[in-house]
């Protein structure tokens, strides 16, 4: 459907979008995106709330097609605007198209037939096992006994039994023909298409009705004869084709197989899309994780950078001190060969400490250079109270602490 930015405009403004979205046959969703779109104003909240109280919200006026382009003056150029084309395509309905198209074939094969001839395993299988669970005194005597396997999932009556082994022979025949399969697992049903696996079965819907017989009046469970085809995508989706009072299941087949074949096309997209994403958040978790290396890397490089720039400044001011020492003491005239064998000692200190020369020293080499640097934590007495006694005693009687005390 084709309408022109106007006449769109003048229909928004008519009436409420969820009705109109109804009549264009599209959602009240995909309508105010394409008004968007085309930059065509749409009504807020509440103003249709308004229009039945009775007032005349202003309506906004049709604005140029771009939205970064104020209207124009120019009437010639409104008008072009004004008759540009909308097209309004509904969103294709895909179970629609494939039940169509599957239609248009030989459809033979999807109708069930009166009488079952069971020629699948599968069906021989089930068919076997509910006669050996059959109260049938004669039939449980039977001395004919095959290797049954796993069965079909089935929740129906003995009345109801032959008819929905005919639907289920059928889905397998019609499934197989399209290049699928139905196959049991663990116990479940599972049409398998392609590639991917979805759980279906057939049950009987019951009936509960007042046991009249029963003085306490206990209701009885029945089977009441209408069965249901259910499929399950997860564990809250479902689709179910049941029975109806002027249709059965027999007649929804290629309703069945088309679902079938859609949702598995739809669960593999989603399928494909979650592997897309999950490889997007694995290389967004392995940038994160080397950027982290990367920033540990740069990080430890900065601190042994700056451990090594402190220890050159540390060093500089050390070798400053010793030489402010050794003129203070030449300026006394108080130099002699002790003092002498202390300053030499202090500068080849100093050479160990310094990061570009880094001489080996005997006693010290065993430390490490930054934990020296570091200044002691003054110890807490009973008290709490930081105890300086030891530092100030240990510090001012050393020969480098005190220039100006009296030499022997």
């Amino acid at each position: 459907m084709e309408l022109t930015r106007k006449e769109l405009y003048d229909l928004v403004w008519s009436k409420p979008i969820t009705t109109l979205s109804k009549r264009l046959g599209l959602s009240d969703i995909g309508l105010r995106k394409q008004c968007k779109v085309m930059n065509i104003p749409t009504p807020t909240m509440g103003y249709w709330s308004k229009i039945k109280a009775g007032y005349k919200p202003a309506i906004p006026t049709l604005l140029n097609i771009d939205k970064n382009v104020e209207k124009s003056t120019n009437l010639e150029e409104v008008d072009s605007n004004e008759e540009k084309k909308v097209e309004l395509i509904p969103p294709s309905n895909r179970f629609k198209v494939r039940e169509l198209e599957i239609a248009s074939g030989d459809i033979s094969s999807y109708i069930v037939p009166e009488v079952l001839y069971a020629k699948d395993p599968l069906i021989i299988d089930t068919k076997e096992k509910r006669r050996q669970q059959s109260e049938n005194i004669h039939l449980n005597k039977n001395p004919y006994k095959s290797e049954i396997k796993q069965t079909l999932n089935l929740y129906v009556s003995e009345k109801s039994l032959k008819r929905a082994l005919l639907i289920y022979a059928t889905i397998i025949k019609t499934l197989r023909l399209r290049g699928h399969d139905l196959k049991i697992e663990n116990d479940k049903t599972y049409a398998c298409i392609n590639g991917e696996k979805i759980q279906v079965n057939i049950d009987e819907r019951r009936k509960q009705e007042q046991n009249t017989e029963n003085k306490y009046g206990f209701r009885e469970t029945y089977f009441c004869g209408e069965l249901s085809f259910n499929i399950y995508y997860n564990y809250r989706d479902k689709t179910i084709f049941h029975d109806t009072k002027y249709t059965k299941i027999e007649d929804k087949i290629i309703a069945i197989i088309a679902s079938l074949e859609v949702r598995s096309e739809i669960i593999k997209e989603e399928r494909i899309e979650a592997e897309r994403q999950a490889k997007i958040r694995v290389e967004e978790e392995r940038i994160r994780q080397e950027f982290k290396t990367k920033q540990n890397q740069e990080l430890k490089e900065f601190k042994s950078m700056f451990s090594m720039a402190e220890r050159l400044h540390k060093t500089n001011i050390l070798r400053q001190y010793i030489s402010t020492y050794e003129h203070f003491i030449l300026d006394q005239g108080e130099m002699n060969e002790e003092i002498s064998e202390r300053l030499k000692w202090a500068k080849e200190k100093a050479d160990w400490l310094d990061p570009f020369v880094s001489k080996a020293d005997k006693y010290l080499d065993e430390f490490r250079k930054d934990e020296i640097l570091k200044p002691d934590c003054p110890k807490s007495n009973a008290w709490n109270y930081s105890d300086y006694s030891s530092y100030y005693s240990s510090s001012n009687n050393s020969f480098w602490s005190n220039p100006f005390r009296k030499r022997e």
